[in-house]
């Protein structure tokens, strides 16, 4: 019979309707029922939606950042697809560069390649009436443009005619940046001329506003010019066309249609195989593979990747962990409505539907805790920048878009059945005949083995984080407090790229030189000066192979080092001691005897035991044929110049192998901060032709040769904290809600004598017990989750004992202080308020 509050005929349309309209029908009420019910525990409903918000946020703030670094295709181009990337590879090392003849090579071989392209990022220097100004320029083969399906806003791209001829087509393409803020978008721009590196260039075309080139991951690409307008070809005193051995450029493809990257890695195989045949000293060993284009460069893609997995693995223990929490916390919930459950029941409500109710207040929450998150991890990324995780990267934004919001809502969903099934699942059944008597011991009893598993279990996820942020806070530490071999306090750098004021000889760059060492010197409060083509941690680094002289054809007698050009006065400015010999000095000419100075982890594997004073070396410096040099001086350690490195090194005349790129090394007699202005200004009174340079402290370079070092400890601490906190609560919930149901326990056994430190104590090992058995299990996944971040650490073992020893001891403290508050309440209940209250 119809309800008689139903309207007439309301049983018959019932009757009638879909099996789906009855379940939107049902889902809707769940979803109010469970709307209701959430409102009258609004503290449950805002932790649990707090907690949730921050573990979403946080996963989706990763998401966001590796959809626009990763996921989402280099904006402008077309057909990306088809893109690929070269690698050169010889002996398992990769190279990202290939030799300009070998490139010719493949280019003329019929091949799944299309068309292949060769681009060189260099600096550059733009003259307007404002003065020279720094510009990045990519020196491209005429193709490039066609090769990445970009066709020019204005004029046209290059003509194979100027891919021709060393310095002998002065044309530029600029970016539309570049056209807009410095020509003030000047419509007529195609066929005027622009000032680059000294020399006159013709605008021929103006790139698209999207294109910021095809790696803006390293910056945007202010100018193209054509690649044998490249100094190094133009007017580089080596043969870069014609030598083997110089891997300089960097080389991108376009498949044909229907091709593979498996197809072209074959042909590729193929090719290299007929050039080492053909040129075995330069090419023997030497393969190349193709890669898939993206916006992270291929060759850096293995170790970004693990960074990466490894920022979201800590994430997705933090969100693991808040949803043992909200188990935890729901299941403690449920049991002062297993009454109501079991009454439910008892009228007839199916086991689904109950469980389908609880899952609708579980979905409610989430999907509340997901949209907060997603705000929160929206104004994280855009609002706040995320500077912490990745460098500004031209034309990439961080706004929300279908793919992130995808990705949110499949998180908030998995979210839901992570905390709420088992709970439904557990209370869909309870016992009715104790539940309608009110019997709480029982429920208490029950729901107690699956809280005390779930606490357990989210202790041990968070030692496992905890031992991992340790390691990387010790291995920062480590870092940061090794011995450096060199001074950086009071001392200045400034970089210069001297071919850009037309100084590529040694006689030209020497003269420029001398000039410098005048203006700078005369300076007051100058103490030393130098000139050197690098420093220890400033992330540029040159590396090769060095063998002793006299066991130069002996296999495996050869050494992994990095080398710097450095000129007299390097080791007094930078404040390394000579331990042996002497350094760098005035004398060692391009016609003296070549001259190296050693540290001593080179000397003591070359001549163990012995002096190495007066020996000699083999190896090449760049594209120069391998000669000997002879051991001037011995140093101590230096560091090397990446902070995850530390490679033998060697110390070369700049005068006997010059190069235009040099750094400028300057120790200040007291605040070198004083001396900014003056030695940018004096290096301008050396050439007022050069760009702009900027003037850094040493401290300042080496503090940014660990930032990423430095983000990752701040995320990886962050997170840790969190777990912390997280862990803290979650045995707090356990040990309060195991002594809220053995109230009438404690009582009885305070009345039958029991004193309170005992039931203090009692209450205390029970979470001791609790942790224990997690804190193993963490140990074991912290071991192997530290042992696949490998290099990531510094060196530092994945089985570190001090840091599984404080993680676990600052975990088990925790634990025991959550403990200690419930544990007094205990301790602290009348026997006869404990026996009435059941």
């Amino acid at each position: 019979m119809p309800d008689a509050a139903q309207p007439p005929g309301s049983a018959e349309r019932l009757t009638h309707r879909s099996p789906l309209t009855l379940s939107l029908r049902d889902i809707g009420r769940d979803l109010r029922f469970g709307l209701r019910t959430l409102a009258k525990s609004r503290a449950f409903t805002l932790v649990a939606i707090l907690s949730l918000a921050l573990g979403i946020g946080v996963n989706t703030a990763l998401f966001t950042v590796f959809h626009a670094t990763w996921l989402k295709p280099v904006a402008g181009i077309s057909g990306a697809d088809r893109v690929i990337e070269l690698l050169i590879t010889r002996l398992g090392t990769q190279y990202e560069a290939a030799s300009y003849p070998d490139f010719q090579d493949l280019r003329e071989t019929e091949t799944p390649i299309e068309a292949l392209t060769a681009w060189k990022q260099e600096d550059g220097s733009l003259t307007t009436e404002d003065g020279s100004q720094h510009v990045s320029v990519m020196y491209v083969s005429a193709n490039y443009f066609r090769v990445l399906g970009v066709s020019p806003a204005r004029g046209r791209d290059f003509l194979a005619a100027e891919d021709v001829g060393p310095g002998q087509h002065p044309v530029a393409v600029l970016s539309h940046d570049m056209w807009q803020n410095r020509f003030a978008g000047d419509a007529d721009i195609v066929g005027k001329t622009i000032t680059l590196n000294r020399a006159l260039y013709t605008v021929v075309g103006v790139a698209p506003q999207a294109f910021k080139g095809h790696r803006p991951i390293s910056g945007a690409t202010d100018l193209w010019a054509p690649m044998m307008q490249n100094p190094w070809v133009a007017a580089g005193p080596r043969n870069f066309l014609r030598d083997r051995e110089a891997l300089w450029l960097r080389v991108l493809g376009r498949l044909r249609a229907g091709a593979t990257v498996d197809e072209a890695n074959a042909a590729l195989q193929t090719v290299f195989a007929r050039l080492e045949s053909d040129y075995p000293e330069s090419n023997r060993d030497r393969r190349a593979r193709a890669a898939p284009f993206g916006p992270v460069p291929a060759n850096g893609r293995a170790a970004t990747l693990v960074e990466t997995g490894m920022l979201f693995t800590l994430a997705g223990l933090v969100l693991l962990i808040i949803c043992g929490n909200l188990a935890g916390m729901v299941l403690a919930r449920s049991v002062t409505r297993e009454r109501e459950i079991a009454v439910r029941m008892a009228l007839g409500s199916g086991r689904g539907r109950l469980v389908r109710q609880l899952m609708a207040e579980a979905l409610i929450l989430a999907l509340a805790g997901g949209a907060v998150g997603v705000l929160l991890a929206f104004w994280v990324t855009d609002v706040s920048s995320p500077a912490g995780l990745v460098p500004a990267i031209p034309g990439v934004s961080f706004g929300p878009n279908l793919t992130i919001l995808a990705f949110s809502l499949a998180l908030t969903l998995a979210t839901t059945l992570a905390f709420g099934l088992l709970p439904a699942l557990r209370f869909s059944r309870p016992d009715l005949v104790s539940s309608l008597k009110d019997d709480s011991g029982g429920g208490g009893r029950r729901v107690g083995r699956v809280h005390r598993i779930a606490a357990s279990a989210q202790t041990g996820l968070a030692l496992s984080l905890l031992v991992v942020c340790t390691l990387f806070v010790r291995a920062l530490g480590l870092m940061e407090r090794r011995d450096l071999g060199f001074e950086p306090r009071d001392l200045l750098v400034a970089r210069l790229d001297l071919s850009l004021a037309g100084y590529e000889s040694l006689d030209e760059g020497e003269a420029f030189m001398n000039r410098l060492r005048g203006s700078v010197g005369s300076l007051p409060g100058v103490a030393s000066l130098s000139v050197a083509d690098g420093l220890p941690l400033d992330l540029i680094g040159n590396y090769t192979s060095v063998s002793r002289a006299d066991r130069a054809d002996e296999p495996g007698g050869r050494l992994r080092v990095e080398f710097t050009r450095a000129t007299e006065g390097f080791f007094q400015t930078i404040a390394t001691p000579i331990l042996r010999g002497r350094g760098i000095e005035p004398t060692d000419e391009a016609s003296s005897e070549p001259v190296v100075v050693i540290t001593t982890a080179l000397a003591e594997q070359l001549w163990p035991g012995e002096d190495a004073l007066g020996r000699q070396l083999r190896f090449a410096l760049s594209t120069d044929e391998p000669q000997a040099f002879t051991v001037v001086g011995v140093v101590g350690h230096v560091a090397s110049s990446r902070p995850t490195e530390d490679w033998p090194h060697v110390f070369v005349a700049l005068r006997q192998h010059y190069r235009p790129r040099i750094t400028l090394v300057v120790r200040g007699a007291a605040d070198a901060t004083a001396l900014i202005r003056p030695v940018q200004s004096a290096i301008l009174d050396a050439d007022p032709g050069l760009p702009l340079t900027p003037v850094i402290t040493s401290e300042s370079l080496v503090a940014r040769s660990t930032e990423g070092q430095r983000g990752m400890v701040r995320m990886a601490g962050g997170l840790g904290l969190l777990a912390l906190i997280l862990s803290a609560i979650g045995v707090y919930g356990v040990v309060a809600f195991a002594v809220a149901h053995r109230t009438r326990e404690i009582g009885l056994r305070m009345a039958l004598g029991a004193t309170r430190e005992r039931v203090l104590g009692s209450v205390v090992r029970d979470a001791v017990r609790l942790a224990v058995p997690s804190l193993a299990v963490g140990a074991l996944l912290a071991v192997a989750m530290a042992a696949s971040f490998g290099s990531m650490l510094l060196g530092l073992s994945p089985v570190d004992p001090l840091s599984l020893a404080l993680a676990a001891g600052t975990l088990f403290l925790v634990v025991i202080l959550a403990s200690l508050v419930p544990a007094r309440r205990a301790s602290g209940v009348q026997p006869m308020e404990a026996l009435r209250s059941e």
